[in-house]
């Protein structure tokens, strides 16, 4: 777990908010991040530091949408390389942990590619409407695998509807890897199942799942899931911050 530092200022903290509120009225995706590259580069390269670490904070709070957007900018080259080699000197001055990792390391969420094997031929001959339609009522559970390995997202949102589908079915597909993220957000999409502690934590540990995902996950999960995730080294270093953080202020709210 990183060093936390001093505890972020009141002012870093309302810029944060500011910050997040923006961040969330734009479309999520390319604009966001580009928004966000330009928030931290109008900034003194301390305060940027700052705003990172409240936004880490507010991220274990249960708001993690400004500061994927924020992960996104300085996992590119969305931010010039002199502001991140300040913020980073600012923030390790401050000790803060979270702040410099996340400067310092690559995205290690996993980019998704197409699988270069043949497809499976009993699948291959059927459309994607009798696809879903058996993903949504079949029986078989070798085909519901053979459906879910596939994971097409359409055909994947049908079968987290099947009756007959199993938490541990589900913690599988959760915790598979490769796998697309639009998949895995079909199951943080499905109430049934992002409730599930178990799918939840699988989701979350997953580093192809969308950061925002996993920060989104994050205050559903018991103490012993966050501690796995502030050292998991396959999951993004904000995913990995803000378990931290959450872990340290639920230690904070202990009598």
């Amino acid at each position: 777990m990183p060093p936390r530092g001093r505890p972020t200022t009141p002012e870093a903290r309302a810029l944060a908010r500011g910050v997040a509120g923006r961040l969330r009225a734009l479309e999520e995706g390319a604009v966001r991040t580009l928004a966000a590259a330009r928030e931290l580069a109008a900034l003194d390269a301390s305060l940027a530091a700052e705003l990172v670490g409240a936004l880490v904070d507010l991220a274990a709070e249960g708001d993690p949408s400004a500061v994927a957007a924020v992960g996104r900018a300085l996992d590119g080259d969305h931010v010039p390389y002199e502001q991140r080699a300040a913020m980073y000197q600012a923030a390790a001055g401050r000790g803060m942990g979270e702040v410099t990792a996340l400067l310092l390391a690559p995205p290690p969420h996993l980019a998704w590619e197409a699988p270069r094997d043949k497809p499976d031929a009993r699948l291959a001959r059927l459309t994607l409407g009798h696809k879903k339609s058996l993903a949504r009522t079949h029986r078989d559970p070798d085909l519901l695998a053979r459906l879910a390995a596939e994971g097409d997202p359409p055909v994947v949102r049908e079968l987290l509807r099947n009756p007959r589908l199993t938490e541990a079915f589900a913690v599988r597909l959760a915790a598979r890897r490769p796998c697309r993220p639009e998949t895995l957000r079909c199951l943080f999409e499905d109430r049934r199942w992002r409730l599930r502690p178990r799918v939840a934590a699988a989701l979350a540990h997953n580093p192809y799942a969308e950061t925002e995902v996993s920060l989104k996950l994050l205050p559903s999960l018991p103490r012993r899931d966050l501690a796995g995730l502030a050292a998991d080294g396959a999951v993004h270093a904000l995913v990995r911050a803000a378990a931290s953080r959450l872990l340290e202020l639920r230690e904070e709210e202990e009598p």
